[in-house]
């Protein structure tokens, strides 16, 4: 054998004893780790409820919801409303459409479905890591539902993963799938197929059609987000998904999902008890679903304590009511927190819970208008922009990549240079452009996340304006607007403060969660502006003899109108609109509804009471960074002699004026002598001055010219300097000749 050969065989050797090592570790490591996982399985599956304490497990117990002062508003239970059917009553559409958009394997499967639990996966990781579809089968569902509690843990998932396979040993799938169909929960308060088909469509579950089935089962994944009564147009599209995907697996045919698809969701109106806070509850309900599942909510006997203040919550009501209050008005929705803690005081979705699901506190996306100039403003102090810088306030065409960006103003105002803090108090969407282009979109949607928007924002330059493509709500803008009364720290909503399970553990309790969003310098200076717009600009009925900031906004053809402003106690958002489609609000009580209008009186009758033993405090003044400055009123700029009237504005130490007032350079007196006295004083009054008269006879002037003034003609003065005429009363009348009595010379006697 040659040298090459030995070498070749030795290295041969060598590597085959090498892969075996390498084999033999992979089996041990494979077993070890199986070993461990096993152990960790048993472990966790020891202290698993048996299938035969079904009915002991899933025996309901009424949950609280408790105000912030410890008084019940309400309580959530189930099992009163449940209707057990058997298989045979249910439709087999019902049963085709659940397993079509569930569990389209559920009669291939051992109740875990590994296809389907890799295709979840693969679709995740296509999603950057993001969960984006489900891989739990109807039997796990339902074992989680009965069983388990929805917390998101891994020892959560093995014990459902092993519930379910004990299930599937002990039932069959048809049982299986009757179980399910009995205890699902379809929103409305309705457990069960048959419950549900009576409170959604009157009738019972073996009478539904196939786009009814379709509704029903595409709502049982997100009960309060696919509710026809809350959101119908969501429920529409996802029964067409069902309904799509029966076609797809040939449950139906083509004919039938037409004319299914085509047909409208039509649903009974729901019979509600009243509910004290019935949005606040409502919303406080799914929070907990969305956390707990609807097992522990409806049965699990938790007791929910949360931070609406029931005395605010009806205050809130009661101002929308007064306000709106004819056959045919608009909705309107409030929210109020407390900027420091982002306790949720009082929440209104709509006029009326019973008629109308939909929350539109915090499900409503509407437009903001100039309501969102706010985030621009912001935005630019943080920049460096001073408040008195001067831009072209008329109409204008900003030339956009693709498309121009038309600019008009509200009621035709606007015209003429104007300063950013006159553009604010006077909401000129020409300012506001201009600015926006300087200051940059991007910037101001990072500004508006950091201060509380929560919606999705596109950087498009329109959104200066209010012209956003998802819209905003309440919630959001209340928020936002209580990062400026919170010297520019945002903190967090908070709703539910502690949640107590039956056995007196605390298993959840909210804390307050700050941060800071903007420089508190910047927040007290847009604070300051938006004083003002309540003082003299387009908010004024908000006016509460206190201390308090805000801005109006007015949607795009009268469709939205918004008023949310905040004391240094309390940040409120008003939003007034139809809840139905976009609707113009052009003749509502003889007027168009523009946010100076129904939102601001609403906004002001809501704090008047509400903050009635509240002390009046002034926002506080930061400690460093602002220069306090004597500005002309009406410009922000600094004051000429003949500016008429003088405040002190507040600016960022670098940004304040420099320049000196243009729109008030003296008015030149006009001359009026030898004007009729009518004359003069129209003469007067059109020069923006005032007039006060005397009276003279004169042989020269005939009666009623003037004779003479007291400022000289051509002179200049300040707006609303009085200007003193003489008017002639005429001749004086001639006195009589003086008479002399007659006199007699005294004669001597004779």
């Amino acid at each position: 054998m040659s040298y090459a050969r030995k070498k070749r065989k030795g290295k041969g050797e060598k590597s085959g004893r090498a892969l075996k090592i390498f084999i033999i570790l992979i089996i041990f490591t494979t077993l070890a780790s199986l070993s461990v996982g096993i152990g960790i399985v048993v472990g966790l599956t020891k202290d698993l409820p048996r299938l035969e304490d079904q009915a002991q497990s899933a025996a309901a117990q009424t949950s609280s919801i408790y105000s912030s002062e410890g008084e019940l508003i309400t309580t959530f239970h189930a099992e009163q409303n449940r209707t057990i059917i058997p298989f045979s009553e249910i439709p087999p559409n019902m049963k085709n459409a659940t397993i079509a958009i569930e569990d389209e394997r559920f009669y291939l499967h051992s109740g875990l479905d590994p296809r389907r639990i890799l295709g979840a996966l693969v679709a995740d990781i296509k999603a950057g890591g993001k969960p984006v579809e489900g891989a739990s089968t109807i039997t796990q569902q339902y074992v989680k539902n009965i069983f388990l509690t929805h917390e998101k843990t891994f020892e959560r998932k093995i014990k459902e993963m092993a519930l379910a396979y004990q299930v599937e040993q002990k039932y069959s799938k048809d049982k299986i799938l009757e179980k399910y169909l009995n205890t699902i929960y379809y929103g409305s308060g309705c457990y069960g197929v048959e419950t549900a088909a009576e409170t959604f469509f009157n009738k019972k579950a073996k009478d539904m059609t196939l786009e009814e089935c379709a509704l029903l089962a595409g709502t049982a994944k997100s009960p309060n987000n696919y509710s026809p009564y809350v959101n119908p147009e969501k429920a529409k599209t996802r029964r067409n998904i069902v309904i799509n995907k029966m076609l797809e697996l040939g449950f139906i045919t083509k004919s039938d999902a037409e004319t299914a698809r085509a047909a409208p969701v039509e649903v009974e109106p729901v019979k509600e008890k009243n509910i004290r806070a019935a949005y606040f509850v409502e919303y406080v309900k799914q929070l907990l679903i969305e956390e707990f599942g609807e097992n522990a909510v409806f049965k699990g006997g938790l007791k929910v304590y949360t931070t609406i203040d029931l005395k605010k919550q009806t205050y809130a009501e009661e101002a929308i009511t007064k306000t709106l209050n004819r056959e045919g008005d608009p909705s309107a929705a409030i929210v109020a927190l407390e900027p420091k803690t982002g306790y949720i005081r009082a929440m209104v979705g709509g006029r009326d819970f019973n008629t109308q699901k939909f929350n539109l506190a915090v499900q409503g996306k509407r437009q903001a208008g100039s309501s969102f100039k706010t985030f621009v403003l912001a935005t630019a102090i943080e920049e460096g922009f001073s408040p008195s810088k001067v831009y072209e306030s008329g109409p204008t065409t900003i030339k956009l990549p693709g498309k121009d960006w038309k600019v008009t103003n509200y009621a035709g105002g606007g015209s003429g240079p104007m300063t950013i803090w006159q553009g604010t108090i006077k909401s000129v969407n020409g300012v506001y452009a201009r600015l926006m282009m300087d200051v940059g979109a991007e910037k101001v949607v990072t500004v508006a996340k950091k201060m509380g928007i929560t919606s999705h924002l596109e950087p498009y330059p329109a959104i200066a304006l209010g012209g956003l493509q998802t819209g905003v709500c309440p919630l959001e803008m209340a928020s936002a607007y209580g990062t400026l009364a919170n010297e520019g720290i945002h903190t967090k909503p908070i709703a539910i403060l502690k949640v107590i399970d039956s056995h007196g553990n605390i298993i959840k309790e909210n804390k307050t969660e700050s941060k800071a969003a903007i420089n508190p310098a910047s927040a007290y200076l847009v604070t300051n502006i938006l004083e003002d717009v309540i003082k003299r600009g387009t908010g004024t009925r908000a006016k509460i003899g206190r201390p308090a900031a805000g801005k109006t906004g007015t949607a795009q053809n009268y469709q939205d109108a918004w008023f949310v402003g905040y004391t240094p106690d309390l940040s409120v958002a008003v939003w007034v609109g139809y809840s139905k489609g976009q609707i113009p609000m052009k003749n509502v009580h003889g007027i168009r509804v523009s946010g100076g209008s129904f939102p601001t009186q609403i906004w002001a009758q809501f704090m008047l009471k509400a903050l009635e033993d509240t002390p009046r405090t002034a926002f506080p003044v930061p400690k460093s960074g602002l220069i306090r400055v004597t500005i002309c009123a009406e410009t922000g700029l600094l004051p000429t002699e003949f500016c008429p009237h003088l405040t002190v504005g507040t600016f960022i130490k670098g940004t304040q004026p420099t320049k000196k007032c243009t729109l008030h350079n003296g008015i030149e007196v006009p001359n009026v002598v030898g004007l009729t006295q009518t004359e003069a004083i129209k003469a007067i009054k059109n020069a923006k001055l005032g007039t006060t008269v005397f009276i003279e006879n004169s042989g020269t002037v005939p009666a009623g010219y003037v004779i003479r003034q007291n400022l000289n003609p051509g002179s200049l003065a300040k707006e609303g300097t009085i200007v003193g005429i003489v008017v002639s009363t005429g001749p004086s009348p001639e006195e009589p000749p003086e008479i002399e009595e007659p006199h007699e010379e005294p004669t001597s006697s004779p």
